[in-house]
Order: C-alpha cells, then sequence, then structure tokens
C-alpha cells in the first residue's frame, strides 16, 4: 500500500464530457492536468500509464469514456505487466459520444457502430490482470478511489453515466 502522496494527476479522455468535467473540477498545481488538446481518441490509458511511472509520488487517475478505451484498451496490459499503481475510470454512456456529437455536426445520422452496448470494461480488465469494480454511486466511487489510490498495483472503476446528447 502507498502511503500519503501529493495531489493526483488527472488525464482527461472523455471528450464527450469536457464541459461538465471543467464545470466541476479545479486545478492549483502545474502540471495536474493532461487532454488531448486535438481530441486524438486512444491517448487516456497509456499517457495514464506513462505519466505514472513518470510521477511515482503522486497519485493518477485517467478519466476515459468508454468509446475512448477502446482505442488504447491494451495499455491495461502494461499496467498489470509493470504493476503500474495508476486508475483507470471509464465513464460509460455505451456509445461514442464525441463522434455522435461530430456526425451532429456534419448532420450525418444513421451511422453505423457508434452505439457501444454490453461490454464489459471490467471483464476486459480482470483479462489483462488489472483489479476492476462497476460501482453504482457516488459513495461506491469515493471508496473505490481511495482503494485505488493505496494501491500499489493498477485498478479499473467502472462509472455508468448518461449521454450527453
Amino acid at each position: 500500500m502507498r502511503g500519503h502522496r501529493e495531489p493526483a494527476v488527472i488525464v482527461n479522455e472523455s471528450t464527450s464530457n469536457t464541459e461538465s468535467f471543467w464545470q466541476l473540477v479545479r486545478f492549483d498545481r502545474a502540471r495536474s492536468f493532461c487532454f488531448p488538446a486535438a481530441g486524438a481518441l486512444g491517448f487516456g490509458i497509456p499517457a495514464a500509464v506513462g505519466i505514472q511511472l513518470a510521477e511515482p509520488g503522486r497519485p493518477v487517475i485517467g478519466v476515459i469514456g468508454d468509446g475512448s478505451a477502446n482505442y488504447g484498451i491494451t495499455g491495461l496490459w502494461s499496467a498489470a505487466h509493470y504493476r503500474v499503481p495508476v486508475t483507470f475510470m471509464i465513464l460509460r454512456n455505451d456509445e461514442y459520444g464525441v463522434l455522435k456529437w461530430f456526425a451532429g455536426g456534419l448532420k450525418a445520422t444513421g451511422l453505423p457502430g457508434l452505439d457501444l452496448p454490453g461490454i464489459d470494461y471490467c471483464a476486459i480488465a480482470k483479462g489483462y490482470g488489472v483489479r476492476a469494480v462497476r460501482i453504482a454511486t457516488r459513495d461506491e466511487l469515493a471508496a473505490a478511489l481511495s482503494h485505488s489510490i493505496a494501491s500499489d498495483s493498477p485498478s479499473l472503476i467502472e462509472v455508468p453515466i448518461r449521454a450527453v446528447g
């Protein structure tokens, strides 16, 4: 178990939820937030692993949309194999929310493959050797985050959310 540590680094790749994220999260320390400025899907999981390796004295929490997670899910293997104590929080709305948003801006309708029902991110994480839990309440989320941050191994927390659009 890790002891008391410095403030967390947040890696945000939940692009369809960015506006809500900024309304709720404040940073008062440099190098505490990483975000793919150009919207490169697949950045979040490997970035969280790399940042945790570079910042071993700080907890790193990757806030990853379920659509984005699918682009870099194999990064869970690296986290497990090298025992990188990073926390992956998968925000699950069962869709590629940002791609639906882009499609709406282009007035493209009925596009296939933008819904992601039934993917079990906890089972995938466990298959890669990462401890995982699905939560249903804010209290469960707080407990899962506390447990994960105190741990010396990676973990994934699956958080159900509503679709933005």
